[in-house]
């Protein structure tokens, strides 16, 4: 058996504790990075200097908090570290976070639990351990297992999905409910299953528990990621669904102009010629007649208004306000932009579609009906305003927005929609209500230089 003195040991400890916490670190960048995204994605236009001072920080962070390295505060310096580091820079729950770095360290414990119990249930006999066989089983503590932790995290990821807040109330209930369980197993080792108790030493028992618990939180994530992933599959095929219904509509209401013009363009003619026989006849009554069918022809009588300059806005506009007068509800609509935007067209009427189908939707009921959108360019965002009469305080009375509508398949994703396409112009939606009306306040970043489509 090779022998080391205590310079030579001391010496390698320390190397091996280092390289540790270099892997440490690496896995906690790995993790945070593939389950969150970044607050700032402007961060990641030098990912040498963004990676290198978030591995420089958090390696720090691991060697001043981890004092003599003890193992169990060691565990809770990694958790810090990771719950802090996705705080500080990545979007998300707060509850996701905390249940990611939860799971990530009881992993990591009950992973050093099945080897540190089976390395005392093996040396139970001895009398004194050699420093060598010490320094092999802190170099798999500190090397060997992160290795392990390394393909686990790949291992997750091939099933992951982001973690952000859109995750339904009830999934982060159940995780959380299993990181309290996983909690009590940890401090229940900690307090009563030690391997350093004597009795429990000389047993392979804890070794078998902290193996069954390690494969129980394996498989317990595996499967709740993988029902967030199913659950964003199907949010995203319902969107798509959603998004192409207001296309069709879109379209429906373009072609109906369309074929109106091009039906008047074909008869006006022959309305012509017939109006100018009624002149030479002297038929004046008759031409009154006439000129009074003629007015209210299904063309003349589609409401069309010049509401701004865009063709795409303007035809969406007009076709929200042929509900809203079909319903026998006021429409307000107010458009100061300019004709380069940055946000895409097809961004913008989604938006505007669902928050004017809501407001039309919601009016039906009231006694007074009114509703006013408010379009308009501040600063370098594009501000939108839509605001509608109720008759109670829908932020106290549904304030999950929840469809009161029987197709809840294609009904009820409005404001998912919204919220996707705020986040992807780093804006924000707000909303706000009272006793007798609801307001829905849109910011979309509209940066100049941007091409629009």
């Amino acid at each position: 058996m090779i022998q080391f003195n205590q310079t030579t040991y001391d010496f390698m400890t320390r190397f091996i504790d280092f390289c540790g916490l270099f892997f440490d670190t690496t896995l906690i960048l790995f993790l945070v990075n593939h389950y969150f995204s970044l607050r700032r994605p402007n961060l990641k236009q030098n990912p040498v200097l963004f990676y290198g001072a978030s591995f420089f920080c958090i390696c720090s962070f691991l060697y001043i908090t981890g004092f003599s390295r003890d193992f169990f505060w060691f565990v809770f310096s990694i958790f810090s570290a990771l719950f802090i580091y996705s705080i500080l820079l990545f979007h998300g729950s707060f509850v996701m976070k905390l249940s990611i770095s939860c799971i990530y360290c009881s992993v990591y414990f009950m992973l050093d639990g099945v080897y540190l119990s089976l390395y005392r249930y093996l040396t139970a006999s001895f009398v004194e351990i050699p420093n060598a066989i010490s320094l092999a089983v802190f170099f798999f503590k500190r090397i060997v297992c992160k290795i392990f932790m390394y393909f686990i995290i790949r291992f997750l990821l091939k099933n992951a999905a982001d973690l952000d807040s859109s995750v339904p109330p009830v999934y982060s209930t159940c995780l959380t409910v299993f990181c309290g369980f996983d909690i009590l197993l940890m401090l229940l080792q900690i307090f009563y299953l030690s391997p350093m108790e004597p009795k429990i030493a000389a047993t392979p028992f804890l070794s078998l528990f902290m193996a069954g618990t390690f494969a129980m939180i394996l498989c317990f994530f595996y499967l709740f990621t993988s029902m967030i992933r199913n659950y964003k599959e199907n949010i995203s095929y319902r969107l798509m669904e959603k998004e192409w219904m207001l296309h069709k509509q879109y379209l429906d209401q373009t072609r109906d102009l369309l074929t109106a013009s091009r039906q008047f363009r074909h008869d006006i003619k022959a309305h012509l010629f017939c109006m100018e026989g009624l002149i030479e006849q002297k038929k004046y009554e008759e031409l009154k007649s006439y000129l009074h069918q003629f007015g209210n022809s299904d063309f003349l009588t589609i409401p069309f208004q010049l509401i701004c300059a865009d063709e795409s806005l303007n035809t969406l506009l007009n076709q929200k306000l042929k509900m809203a007068s079909n319903k026998k509800i006021p429409m307000k609509i107010e458009v100061q932009i300019s004709n380069h935007l940055s946000v895409q067209k097809l961004d913008l009427c989604t938006i505007l579609s669902n928050l004017c189908d809501n407001a039309i939707e919601a009016s039906v009921s009231v006694a007074d009906p009114q509703i006013h959108v408010q379009l308009k360019e501040i600063k370098g965002y594009l501000s939108l305003t839509v605001k509608n009469r109720t008759k109670d305080d829908v932020l106290k009375t549904n304030p999950s927005f929840l469809t009161t509508k029987k197709d809840q398949n294609l009904h009820g994703l409005g404001i998912t929609i919204i919220r996707n396409i705020v986040k992807k112009y780093n804006g924000s939606v707000s909303f706000s209500s009272d006793a007798s009306s609801f307001t829905c306040f849109v910011l979309l970043e509209n940066l100049k230089g941007k091409t629009t489509l």
